[in-house]
Parts: structure tokens; C-alpha cells; sequence
């Protein structure tokens, strides 16, 4: 009984964050329409300045990303980085802190090959 309810568990936890892990026609379409939500960043200095997704916040996500967050909103917080692992890291410290995070799968590198618009 504990062995099943232990993989039932593992089974909702991982379909939340693969819901919350969206394409980037997807994660463009949710960003439209989600009022009041905050775009992350999460590329070095040099990243970003090969383009950014209009409307994008860069903290840049190293050792000490956890302490620059300072209190952010509580507003839905869509993040990228340039393939997706640093976003990936950047979204599970966010969701332990209790904000609401979506990913865009394979970061800015897909969002690109998509032909999404990059300021």
C-alpha cells in the first residue's frame, strides 16, 4: 500500500511540472493570456544581448540566484534560459517559494526556431 501510494504521488508531481513546461508557441500563447504575469530571464549578460522576449526580466541564474530574487510578486512567472536546463533549475527553486512557474521548453534557442519575436 505505501508503494503505491509513494508512485501515485511521484505521478502528480510530475505531471504538474510537465504541464507547466510548454512549447514555444504554447508558452507565447499563455503568456498572452495571463494578466499581471512576469517574464524571467535567466541567460548570462552576453546571452541576452543576442535578444530577449519583449517584456523580459534578466537575473542571471548562478550560485547565488536564490538570494537575488528578492520578494517578487506572486504572479505567474514564465521563465527561460537559453536550452532549458538553467530554467529548469531557476523554476524549481521558484515553485518551492511558492510562485506559480511556467518553462519554455528548449528556451530561447527553440523560441527562436519558431520565429517568435525577440526585441
Amino acid at each position: 500500500m505505501k508503494k503505491l501510494l509513494i508512485l501515485l504521488l511521484l505521478v502528480a508531481c510530475s505531471e504538474k511540472k510537465t504541464e507547466n513546461l510548454l512549447s514555444p508557441t504554447d508558452f507565447d500563447s499563455k503568456l498572452k493570456a495571463t494578466e499581471n504575469a512576469f517574464v524571467l530571464d535567466v541567460r548570462t549578460e552576453e546571452e541576452v544581448s543576442t535578444g530577449i522576449i519583449e517584456g523580459a526580466t534578466n537575473i542571471v541564474y548562478d550560485a547565488n540566484f536564490a538570494d537575488k530574487l528578492g520578494s517578487l510578486e506572486q504572479k505567474p512567472i514564465f521563465v527561460y534560459c537559453a536550452a532549458g536546463g538553467r530554467s529548469a533549475k531557476a523554476a524549481t527553486i521558484l515553485r518551492d517559494k511558492g510562485y506559480t512557474v511556467f518553462e519554455l521548453q528548449g528556451g530561447m534557442n527553440a523560441w527562436k526556431d519558431a520565429g517568435l519575436p525577440v526585441k
